[in-house]
């Protein structure tokens, strides 16, 4: 018998110890995990970011400091582009002979990858950039005035003739 009680108080003490250790989430709803590459950056442009991905493929993606899927999409797009390019090297072009045109499609073929991780680019890195925003709730970064100066300056605007003002300075 007293076993059996000694074991159910110990049951009793691990289940109030279990129950202790749960977390509570309503207090960690509005704390988010920040990676450290995210940590003092300001607010993502995604109009920025997708102009930069049209103009190259990967460069948005390097603003929103993403280097390893900006490295893979302009790999993909540049030996995509090399590889159509060098297939079509190999071959002499000559648009009056049929018999010496290289073939179209596979040269179609080996350009679907380069207009994939174009697309790809330019729509994910302005998704991404807003999504960088709202997730670790980035903002705009405020510039304080590091130096306020008021100083006396003079201006020689001719061998003659000098101007006498003051200069504001704002760094």
């Amino acid at each position: 018998m007293t076993k059996k009680l000694y074991l159910s108080a110990v049951f009793c003490l691990l289940l109030f110890a279990a129950h202790a250790q749960q977390v509570d989430t309503a207090k960690t709803v509005d704390s988010v995990y920040v990676p450290l590459k995210y940590c003092n950056i300001h607010k993502r442009s995604p109009v920025l970011a997708g102009l930069l991905s049209v103009y190259i493929p990967g460069l948005g993606q390097v603003y929103n400091k993403q280097g390893l899927k900006a490295g893979i999409l302009f790999g993909t797009f540049a030996l995509s582009f090399g590889a159509a390019e060098a297939y079509v090297g190999d071959h002499r072009v000559d648009p009056y002979n049929s018999n010496h045109r290289p073939h179209d499609a596979v040269t179609a073929a080996l350009l679907v990858p380069m207009f994939a991780a174009y697309i790809y680019s330019v729509i994910d890195a302005p998704v991404t950039a807003n999504w960088l925003n709202k997730t670790y709730h980035l903002a705009k970064k405020k510039r304080s005035f590091t130096a306020f100066n008021l100083q006396p300056g003079v201006i020689n605007s001719s061998p003659d003739h000098y101007t006498v003002g003051l200069n504001l300075v704002l760094r």
